[in-house]
C-alpha cells in the first residue's frame, strides 16, 4: 500500500523533489499576494510579505512574484510591509528593469509622504535599485531629501547621493552635488555631518578627498562633543590631515580642543587624538612640543 501511495504521488512527499515543493508553495505565496490587495488585516498582509523575504533570503527563487510584489507596496501605508517589499523590488530590480518603473513611481510618491520614517525609506530604496536608467528620476529626489526638515530623511539622502554616484558618477558630478554635500557639513544634525564628510571623502578619492579649511575645521572641532564615538574618529582623522593655516596659535588652540578626548574611554578615540596631535606637532616649531 506504501508503494502504491508513493507511485501515485501521494502521501508524504518524496525527498527528491523539494524543489517541486517549493514551486508549489511559491505559487501558494502568488495566490496569497493577491489576496492581501483589498485585505485591511495588516498583521496577515505582515505574515505573507515575511515567508516571500524568508523564500528570497535561503535562495529560493521568488522573482516571478516581482509584479504582486509591486501592487503590495502601493497598496499599503503599513511601514513594516513597505519596508520588506522595497527589500524584495531592491533585490530583483535588475532583473525586471520594466516593471521595476512602476516601483519609482510608488518610491516617488512615498518620497513625498508625510511621515519622515517613509519618506527616507523611499529615498534609501530607490536609489538602491542599480538601474542606471532611473537615476534621472531618483537623483533629483535625494537632492530634495538633502533639504528635508527630518534629519533622518537627510542623512538617508546624504549616502544615496553615493549610491547614485557608483552607478552613474558623471551625472552625480555635473549635477553639482558636491557643492551640495558640502553645505550639509554644517547641518544641525551630527550625523548627517558626518555622513556628508565621509560621502565627499570617497567621491573625491581622486582629488585626495574632501577639501578641509580653516572655518570647516573649526566648526567640526568647536561640535566635537556632539558626535559619537565612531564619528569623532571620523573628524579627528582629518584633523590628521589638516594643514594649519593660522601658525602656532593656531595649533595650540585645536591641541586645547581635543585634550579632553585623550580621556575617551574608546581607545579607538584616544589613538585617533593622539595621531592628530602628532600630526599637528610634526613641525620644526613643534619639535619641544613632540
Amino acid at each position: 500500500a506504501a508503494a502504491a501511495s508513493a507511485a501515485s504521488g501521494k502521501g508524504s512527499p518524496s525527498g527528491d523533489k523539494p524543489f517541486d515543493n517549493r514551486r508549489g508553495e511559491v505559487v501558494e505565496l502568488l495566490k496569497l499576494l493577491r489576496e492581501q490587495w483589498s485585505a485591511k488585516d495588516s498583521k496577515r498582509k505582515q505574515d505573507v510579505v515575511k515567508k516571500v523575504i524568508a523564500y528570497m533570503t535561503l535562495g529560493i527563487d521568488v522573482s516571478r512574484l516581482y509584479p504582486e510584489m509591486v501592487k503590495c507596496c502601493g497598496n499599503t501605508k503599513d511601514i513594516v510591509v513597505k519596508k520588506m517589499c522595497y527589500m524584495y523590488l531592491s533585490a530583483y530590480a535588475e532583473q525586471n528593469p520594466e516593471i521595476t518603473l512602476l516601483v519609482v513611481n510608488t518610491m516617488q510618491k512615498d518620497c513625498a509622504d508625510e511621515d519622515p520614517m517613509v519618506r527616507g525609506l523611499a529615498v534609501r530604496s530607490l536609489t538602491s535599485l542599480r538601474l542606471p536608467s532611473i537615476t534621472e528620476y531618483s537623483l533629483p529626489i535625494a537632492k530634495r531629501g538633502l533639504e528635508d526638515l527630518s534629519g533622518y530623511v537627510r542623512k538617508a539622502s546624504v549616502m544615496a547621493v553615493l549610491k547614485l554616484f557608483h552607478s552613474s558618477p558623471e551625472e552625480v558630478r555635473s549635477d553639482e552635488m558636491t557643492t551640495a554635500l558640502y553645505n550639509m557639513v554644517r547641518d544641525r544634525e551630527p550625523g548627517v555631518v558626518v555622513n556628508a564628510l565621509r560621502v565627499l571623502d570617497e567621491m573625491l578619492s581622486d582629488e585626495g578627498g574632501v577639501a578641509i579649511n580653516q572655518p570647516m575645521m573649526h566648526h567640526l572641532l568647536g561640535r566635537i562633543r556632539e558626535f559619537n564615538d565612531w564619528d569623532q574618529c571620523t573628524v579627528l582623522d582629518l584633523v590628521a590631515r589638516y594643514r594649519v593655516e593660522g601658525g602656532e596659535e593656531e595649533t595650540y588652540g585645536l591641541m586645547n580642543v581635543l585634550d579632553g578626548a585623550l580621556r575617551n574611554r574608546n581607545s579607538a578615540v584616544g589613538l585617533a587624538t593622539i595621531k592628530a596631535f602628532l600630526h599637528l606637532t610634526a613641525t620644526p616649531a613643534m619639535a619641544d612640543i613632540r
